[in-house]
């Protein structure tokens, strides 16, 4: 048996706070994964309406709660990469996106046996404190590019769990 780290809990939290809202909305055939290899495997059929998310922690800053002491507060920074069939519905799903973030979510600390998640534990939540919000443009028509890349969007979140590591 295994347990995440806190990066991958924040990941696994974030992917499984996007399923879990996406189904209670109604949104179907949208996958949600954590690599670019992972979401470019997946048909993106535009007919279909099937998109995909990537959720990916970047960068973290860990700054020094107390002057002389070793406890920081970590701020991580999230990306969200969404890969619509459509400008109309990478705009939907952005919009949507940002509404269900800006009230926070669940950090879940998670316990795994092989592949398999044993269990999951909330221990806390993610606090987004900004969120930058903008289209991936590549400065080419969008016919010549790959099917995934025709209607990208970036959401990119500055996020807090609000407490101290020691």
């Amino acid at each position: 048996m295994s347990v995440y780290r806190i990066s991958r809990n924040i990941e696994s939290s974030i992917i499984e706070f996007i399923q879990s809202e996406l189904s209670s909305a109604g949104w179907t055939n949208i996958t949600v994964e954590k690599t670019f290899s992972r979401i470019y495997g997946i048909p993106v059929e535009t007919f279909q309406k099937q998109a995909a998310i990537c959720v990916r922690l970047e960068d973290t800053q860990h700054q020094q709660a107390e002057i002389g002491e070793t406890s920081t507060n970590r701020f991580p920074l999230v990306l969200i990469d969404i890969f619509a069939t459509s400008d109309g519905q990478r705009l939907d799903l952005k919009d949507f996106l940002v509404q269900i973030f800006k009230k926070g979510l669940p950090y879940f600390e998670y316990q795994t046996s092989g592949n398999t998640i044993t269990s999951r534990i909330q221990n806390g939540r993610i606090r987004v404190t900004k969120i930058d919000d903008v289209p991936v443009s590549f400065g080419v028509d969008k016919s010549s590019l790959e099917v995934h890349d025709r209607y990208r969007h970036l959401l990119t979140l500055e996020t807090s769990l609000g407490r101290v590591e020691g």
